[in-house]
């Protein structure tokens, strides 16, 4: 038939197709992370696997920085966003961008501040920070518009100044910061400056001036960080700024800042090499934590670390440092700064904790949530409050095992526990710890380190102590300590014991290296004789056993450990939790009195375990014999089609579930897609277990999902697209089954290519040597074997006589 279209073929066509949609809607409640929450307790004795995976994306994030950035005229960095790889769409954000311009204009007529607040913009474009854009100019790459909001501060120079918020995002799209990588946890790093920062006589605290606003941004991503304001001297209008520094807000900045710093001091001059290794361990984004022990190498550090950093831009400021002996009469008694959290009292040199957030009322139910954000307040990197915290840690997990929502209403008893713990949390204002470790030993001093490891039925804990002896007297001084609630699932006592000597060798190692006491003794003590047996045994035990001694004997002198009674072990504090009142009468920070005494004093006591628990942590050998038969469902074999298979499966499936159902409550009439789809998957899984033993080596990243399938980790993993296509389901290429799947597929595509047919399958299915697999299916088709068969060829007669005569060339 001629149409205007062209000449069209119409008739009944022998395949049919059926299209079937189905429509998937997902709810995702992202709730609070609570491991996210609890980082801090698990700072310097966490699993060396997480670390060990961890420093390998810092890795590539700190190769990508050092390949893209570049310096200026002037000496001042340039660097480029570290976008993540293959990171979704991100939209321009204009929207939200201008509904929340709306609120900070409010917020600012209200508190009369809008002036100073478009001042702060002014100065900055004058100072070459940020740039106005031309809305009319052509974007070529894309944009993003950043939100903002003003914070009011009385006591500072600047009594308001903008704070941008990457992470604002509309439903169902990414903010800037999920598209940026975060680099190394900077939280991590705490500890570490902690134990530095009491090493020495004088500690020094300073911090750059402006930090992110001296590092410039390439041209080519300043786009996306674009953001609205009202144009002063046009009414109504609103215009378009860019920044051309580093962010504050934005994920990556304290990473970008850390890289720049370090890439920096890296390429320090000979003479000022030692200098510059001091400063790279000393920085916390912005602030500068260190110690130093003479009056002369403070003055030192001091001048050539400005020097140092004005190469760059950078302007160290707001230097405080440990009043020296003829300056200690002239500070106010109670002059306080912050130092990574907690307070640092100048005159007496002692450190708090900073309890101003505590002291407000909280109204309202006591909650789940009530409980974290208050023990959260309580912010403590050397551990010396965390015998107090124990408490409502435990709280907590009392909750979770009532399974109660975040606010919901607790019960009565865990509520009055709370408030008791509560009512005597302002005792911990009296909690004052030396700042300098050292401050009470000689010169001569003998040093020794002494972890401390004790376990509860609620949590297991470790305290690491400095002893100092000298001719005159002995001292000690608490380090570092850490505790952690005892798992969920029930484990004996003496495995808590390990998993106690476990974090306190780990928390040791990273301690030692840190103040740098690697060559003075180190004593191990514990009141366990079965972990002290378990550790000092080279035998096979059981695997969670076997897995801790191995990692306590690669980080520890087995012979290092000693056994203590549990009364006079000062981690038993820690492991069995106390009130704030308690915690401040104890002194257990200044360690326990009989480390005080000669060594000859020393509490000394035979391991003598209790060998019934100690054998029962052996690996058992087991000898079995195991005779393994595959067998494959009968009808596999007698069904012709895939089809037909699925479908005779679901319908078994259905009078198997109405068997067992009263007759009103029995499923009838014609079969759903959901025991379609059910059926399929139990043939393809008894595919699986008929021809994946478990014994082949594949080459492929496997892994089993929820309903028993064996799936392929593919390189697209992380697309955004249906879990099927990204994780499709793993099959043999020799199989009945696959071979009916296959020609299916096949007839489906109207006898499709192997080309096609593969491409098809590869959508839901990895079949192993698929090309090959498919071409033998395709060779059994008929119909294809009919269309692509060649036709008859005659036999060539023999040529008359005349046209093989011989002739002469004329």
């Amino acid at each position: 038939m001629n149409t205007k279209l062209g000449w069209t073929v119409i008739g009944r066509s022998r395949i049919t197709e059926n299209d079937s949609s189905s429509t998937l809607m997902s709810l995702l409640v992202n709730d609070v992370n609570i491991s996210d929450l609890w980082r801090l307790d698990t700072l310097n004795i966490n699993d060396p696997a997480e670390n060990q995976s961890r420093k390998e994306l810092e890795e590539a994030a700190k190769e990508h920085f050092e390949r893209s950035v570049k310096r200026d005229n002037e000496g001042r960095y340039i660097v480029s966003l570290p976008w993540i790889h293959d990171h979704p769409p991100l939209p321009d954000g204009r929207k939200i961008a201008e509904r929340r311009l709306n609120s900070c204009i409010k917020a600012l007529e209200r508190a009369e501040k809008l002036v100073d607040y478009d001042d702060v913009f002014q100065d900055w474009q004058k100072e070459g920070l940020i740039e106005e854009v031309d809305p009319m100019q052509e974007i070529k790459q894309g944009q993003h518009f950043l939100p903002h909001h003003p914070v009011f501060k009385e006591n500072s120079t600047t009594k308001v100044r903008p704070v941008f918020d990457g992470s604002a995002k509309e439903r169902n799209t990414p903010s800037i910061n999920d598209c940026l990588e975060k680099g190394p946890n900077l939280v991590e790093l705490i500890p570490s400056l902690m134990n530095r920062f009491r090493v020495g006589k004088y500690g020094v605290i300073a911090d750059i001036k402006k930090a992110f606003l001296q590092i410039g941004l390439q041209e080519r991503d300043r786009p996306y960080l674009r953001f609205l304001w009202k144009d002063r001297g046009r009414e109504g209008n609103i215009k378009i700024l860019q920044h051309k520094r580093v962010v504050f807000g934005i994920s990556s900045s304290p990473f970008l800042l850390g890289a720049t710093l370090e890439l920096h001091l890296k390429n320090a001059p000979d003479h000022l090499k030692e200098t510059a290794q001091q400063l790279m361990r000393s920085f916390y984004v912005d602030n500068c934590v260190f110690s130093v022990n003479t009056k002369k190498e403070l003055a030192r550090f001091i001048s050539e670390w400005q020097a140092l950093l004005s190469t760059a831009k950078f302007e160290l400021r707001g230097w405080e440092h440990s009043p020296t002996e003829d300056k200690i009469e002239k500070m106010q008694e109670d002059l306080k700064v912050s130092v990574l959290g907690l307070l640092w009292n100048l005159p007496k040199d002692t450190m708090s904790l900073d309890m101003k957030g505590l002291m407000k009322e909280d109204k309202g139910p006591t909650t789940k949530r009530k409980i974290l954000s208050t023990v959260h307040r309580i912010f403590d990197p050397i551990g010396f409050s965390c015998p107090v915290t124990l408490e409502p840690k435990c709280l907590l997990q009392e909750c979770w095992k009532l399974g109660l929502s975040w606010d919901a209403e607790l019960p009565l008893l865990i509520t009055e526990r709370f408030e008791r713990w509560k009512m005597k949390l302002p005792k911990l204002n009296a909690l004052q710890i030396p700042r300098c470790v050292r401050e009470d030993f000689a010169e001569d001093s003998k040093l020794s380190i002494h972890v401390f490891c004790d376990a509860s039925q609620s949590a297991y804990a470790t305290c690491i102590f400095l002893r100092a002896e000298s001719a005159d007297n002995t001292s000690c001084q608490l380090i570092q300590a850490r505790n952690r609630v005892a798992p969920l699932k029930k484990i004996s006592i003496p495995r808590l014991e390990l998993l106690s000597c476990t974090i306190g060798a780990r928390l040791a190692k990273a301690t030692i290296s840190e103040l740098g006491l690697e060559k003075i003794p180190i004593f191990y003590w514990s009141d366990s004789m079965n972990a002290l047996y378990w550790i000092k045994r080279n035998e096979n035990w059981a695997t969670f056993v076997y897995n801790r001694v191995l990692e306590i004997r690669k980080l520890t002198n087995p012979e290092d450990w000693r056994h203590i009674s549990g009364t006079l072990n000062p981690a038993d504090l820690p492991s069995r939790g106390s009130n704030a009142e308690e915690l401040v009468k104890s002194l257990w920070w200044e360690g326990t009195n009989w480390l005080r005494r000669p060594i000859e004093d020393w509490p000394v006591s035979e391991t003598i375990p209790d060998f019934d628990v100690v054998n029962s942590e052996k690996r058992k050998t087991i000898v079995s014999v195991t005779n393994t038969t595959t067998e494959q469902l009968e009808y596999f074999s007698k069904v012709s089609s895939f089809r037909k298979m699925t479908r005779i499966t679901a319908w078994i499936f259905r009078f198997y579930k109405n068997a067992k159902t009263q007759k009103k409550e029995r499923k009838g009439g014609t079969l759903d897609l959901e025991e379609v789809e059910a059926a399929e998957k139990f043939i393809l899984k008894q595919v699986q277990s008929q021809c994946f033993s478990g014994n082949e080596k594949l080459n492929l990243q496997t892994f089993l999902d929820s309903d028993g399938l064996l799936r392929v980790k593919t390189k697209i993993s992380q697309r955004s697209d249906i879990p099927t296509f990204r994780f499709p389901i793993l099959l043999p290429s020799k199989h009945a089954v696959i071979g009916k799947l296959i020609f299916e597929k096949h007839v489906e595509l109207s006898h499709a290519g192997i080309q096609i047919l593969m491409s098809s399958l590869r959508e839901n299915y990895c079949i192993l040597k698929s090309r090959k697999t498919i071409r033998q299916v395709i060779r059994t088709c008929v119909i294809c074997q009919r269309f692509a068969s060649r036709p008859l060829e005659a036999v060539s007669a023999p040529l008359p006589e005349d046209r093989v005569r011989d002739a002469y060339v004329f």
